[in-house]
């Protein structure tokens, strides 16, 4: 769901082209499978924001069908991108969906729980065996992005960048009546601790955005 004005939001996303036919059908088949991903308007400002800065390796958590993970490895030719993701059914969709883009030798798809392979990754950095990531994107359980925020900031490199996608979960984060079936209570009052938090820490520069469900840019400030 869009936060914006509809008619602000199909304006923008009037001028979007998707980044080939095969990325184009990828997205139809996402949306018809009412399967989540990055909306149009914030592939567009990722098309312009990412490359001014190339990531050389990109972390995301949670790959759904794989669109966004395949979407940064065209974006960013020189990126080894690695995703994780809980569904049986999801991972084994991405699984296919990377295969046929001809990406498997840059994308790692990672099938198990986001909070349990960062913990894996966060053992592989401190024995040494996993570079830092330049890139974190995480679009999973809305409830747990603090504790998603947390592990990944201690995998990033020096400036790295953690871009958090939904931060405004369809507008119920600033007007709760707008969750009828009470249903998101929990996960509001987490993702207001989290935006808190993140806004609390001078080491770090934060810009949250109205782009398409919310858009959370973190940047990293390590000496």
């Amino acid at each position: 769901m869009n936060i914006t004005n509809e008619k602000v939001t199909d304006y923008i996303v009037s001028f979007y082209q998707p980044w080939n036919d095969t990325m184009g059908k990828l997205r139809e088949q996402s949306e018809a499978d009412q399967i989540p991903l990055i909306l149009k308007e914030t592939e567009m400002l990722f098309r312009t924001l990412l490359p001014l800065r190339p990531a050389h390796r990109v972390l995301e958590i949670g790959t759904a069908y794989g669109y966004s993970s395949i979407f940064f490895a065209h974006l960013l030719p020189e990126s080894h991108i690695t995703t994780v993701e809980l569904s049986d059914t999801n991972y084994q969709v991405a699984v296919d969906n990377i295969w046929e883009q001809g990406l498997t030798d840059r994308i790692q798809v990672i099938h198990g729980d986001g909070s349990v392979v960062l913990d894996e990754l966060i053992q592989n950095a401190e024995a040494g065996n996993t570079e830092p990531f330049d890139l974190i994107f995480i679009d999973a359980a809305k409830s747990h992005y603090m504790e998603f925020f947390k592990k990944a900031e201690k995998l990033c490199s020096k400036n790295a960048l953690i871009v958090c996608d939904n931060i405004l979960m369809k507008a119920f984060l600033v007007d709760l009546s707008l969750d009828r079936k009470r249903r998101h209570r929990t996960s509001v009052k987490r993702m207001n601790e989290f935006l808190e938090y993140v806004h609390s820490r001078n080491d770090l520069e934060v810009s949250l955005l109205s782009c398409g469900d919310g858009l959370l840019l973190i940047k990293e400030n390590k000496k």
